[in-house]
């Protein structure tokens, strides 16, 4: 347990080198490593984009008679969707089904967001769609991922749909959600739009953050409404947040 702990700390600071010594020095001395050990090495490979290294690793389980998990997969799933490789994604992923281990939302929000961020969209929405009519408890992350990549794909009115659809669906809208369609509208010039959303977010009690105010500032700079701009960076202070550099850069 204290070798996991340690090896989980070195791989949350990036340092995986160092993580994976303390793994050799375990194998030495014959201390026994477990699922946990190798899905804390994996994830480091993977936030690495090391995925083939933590494939290896995968193999490296079942050799020592160690079952894979839904982590396991979850975690090299979404490594190899980072690097964009979405064959070697699907694989695992029918893998995983074939070994009888349990995928969860977890795996179906990874494969959706790994869908939509290599411009996969229309699958992505045909999957979403099956997920739909599966009766299976979608919760507002799994929205604002297909919500996400309609936008990435010039789909925002059918985002904008999709989000009308919300409360009829049983799910409340948050912060990335609106934050989500704002940039969308922003980035498509429909400002009258992104302003209309803003608005209704604050009448719902929705606190922007600074991505939000980021989308809006870019809009107001894109109709030359230099004063406004500055006042809704004022505005960002006095709600607690900070501007960034992207703020500034807009600018």
């Amino acid at each position: 347990v204290t070798y996991n702990a340690l090896i989980s700390a070195l791989v949350k600071e990036g340092k995986l080198f160092e993580a994976e010594g303390l793994y050799d020095e375990m194998l030495r001395t014959g201390i026994s490593t477990d699922v946990v050990t190798f899905n804390t090495l994996i994830d480091g490979c993977c936030r690495a984009k090391r995925v083939d290294d933590g494939m290896e690793l995968l193999h490296e389980m079942s050799r020592r008679g160690l079952v894979p998990d839904t982590v396991t997969y979850n975690t090299l799933i979404h490594g190899f969707c980072q690097v964009g490789d979405l064959n070697a994604a699907q694989d695992l992923f029918h893998e995983m089904i074939s070994h009888g281990v349990c995928h969860d939302i977890v795996t179906l929000n990874i494969w959706l967001d790994g869908l939509c961020n290599n411009g996969k969209v229309e699958k992505a929405l045909e999957m979403f769609k099956v997920m739909q009519k599966s009766n299976m408890d979608l919760n507002t992350a799994v929205y604002n991922i297909i919500i996400h990549g309609m936008c990435k794909g010039s789909k925002v009115e059918e985002a904008w749909d999709l989000f009308t659809s919300l409360p009829i669906d049983g799910v409340e809208p948050d912060v990335q959600t609106y934050s989500i369609l704002i940039s969308g509208f922003v980035k498509e010039g429909k400002f009258l739009r992104a302003g209309e959303l803003y608005r209704e977010m604050l009448r719902k009690g929705v606190a922007p953050d600074t991505i939000t105010y980021n989308s809006m500032v870019e809009g107001l700079c894109k109709q030359n409404h230099l004063d406004e701009a500055k006042q809704m960076i004022d505005s960002m202070a006095s709600e607690g947040c900070s501007p960034d550099v992207v703020t500034f850069n807009t600018l």
